[in-house]
């Protein structure tokens, strides 16, 4: 089912942060990513559409993007990055971002695109000027794992009083109390994603058993932003562990040029990623240890209780091992409770008992 959200409204940011705070419905992004690249501005736009109508399709609640300029985020001629290095990207990191940047005039276009598929539209902004521009278009903000830091964006975000997500990846408790602090003087709606900052990440390098740990040192939502290229592993085993909202990068083909490319998921696995979160929610149930009415055929066919092992007369004495037992009754009348048992032995039968029926009372 999907979640319908009128941005403009902006009328109750509570719904939205209930958005990502929902036991019985995780909360999906699909994220883009700089997967929308591919050429000239009318072919990016294209594109940008065809993911946001895969991610809709999937049955994800968002589509996000990421929007910045690369004079706000690195240093002017800060070298290359050996991870897009390795990749094959020779370019300085500059270079990438400038190439990878999103024209602001983009984002009312998708914005407008993502309300005729029914999804969400985000973006993370990288810088307060990112932040201003798509500020009008989002419901929720995010905030990328490298930004934890940036306390001008923090505080700028925190003040639109729109709900907040942020990324933990290569963060400390510590970095991440200081972010939650600041945004908390002038916010209360956050959500905190636990993250690796690998590009694939490894499984092993998930490190999914903190996620119950950040819910009882913030009380916040916690949430999983997923880089490795499994599309099950992770968001199964972080949606058990308590995340109630996943962040997973996908792609039209993984073979495409870019970086965000070679780890994303296909279509075919974001659908397979949701539909499977969507079978976790309902497996989770609501916490409460009572019999299901589909346990009740067997319960009555198969849980043991006090059963005769012989004909016994009225009056006869109940002797375990001799005439009564604990077993399962199947179609046989139901004798008492095996916790019983105690009680029953060495008591009088109360009327004639035929061989397999229950005792269901005694003198």
């Amino acid at each position: 089912m999907k979640i319908e959200f009128d941005m403009e409204i902006n009328k109750d940011l509570n719904y939205s942060k209930n958005l990502f705070d929902n036991y019985f419905h995780t909360f999906i992004i699909a994220e883009a990513g700089s997967n929308w690249k591919c050429g000239s501005y009318e072919e990016d736009l294209k594109q940008a559409k065809k993911l946001i109508k895969i991610a809709s399709k999937s049955g994800a609640d968002a589509v996000k993007f990421q929007t910045y300029k690369s004079n706000t985020v690195y240093a002017d001629k800060a070298g290359k990055s050996e991870y897009l290095s390795s990749q094959g990207f020779t370019q300085e990191i500059n270079e990438i971002f400038e190439y990878l940047s999103m024209p602001y005039e983009m984002i009312p276009e998708l914005k407008e695109n993502c309300q005729k598929e029914n999804i969400i539209f985000m973006s993370t902004p990288f810088s307060v000027e990112d932040a201003k521009n798509i500020n009008p278009y989002v419901p929720i903000h995010k905030v990328a794992s490298f930004e934890i830091n940036h306390i001008r964006l923090l505080e700028y975000l925190a003040k639109t009083k729109k709900p907040i997500l942020i990324s933990t990846g290569a963060s400390t408790f510590d970095e991440i109390d200081f972010a939650v602090n600041l945004v908390k003087k002038y916010n209360n709606s956050i959500g905190l994603l636990q993250c690796t900052s690998k590009y694939p990440s490894l499984i092993e390098s998930l490190n999914l058993s903190v996620i119950p740990k950040m819910k009882e040192r913030y009380n916040l939502p916690i949430g999983f932003s997923d880089h490795s290229m499994d599309p099950l592993i992770g968001p199964l085993t972080a949606v058990g562990l308590g995340a109630t909202f996943v962040e997973k990068h996908f792609t039209i083909d993984r073979n495409l040029p870019g970086p965000d490319h070679p780890f994303a998921l296909i279509p075919e696995e974001l659908e397979m990623m949701v539909k499977s979160i969507r079978h976790a929610d309902k497996a989770k149930g609501d916490g409460e240890k009572i019999i299901l009415d589909v346990e009740n055929e067997l319960l009555c066919f198969a849980k043991r209780r006090i059963q005769a092992i012989k004909n016994i007369k009225k009056g006869e004495i109940l002797k375990e091992g001799v005439n009564i037992e604990i077993l399962r009754p199947g179609n046989k009348t139901r004798g008492l409770d095996p916790r019983l048992m105690n009680e029953v032995d060495g008591k009088k039968a109360k009327s004639d008992i035929g061989l397999g029926e229950g005792i269901t009372e005694h003198e």
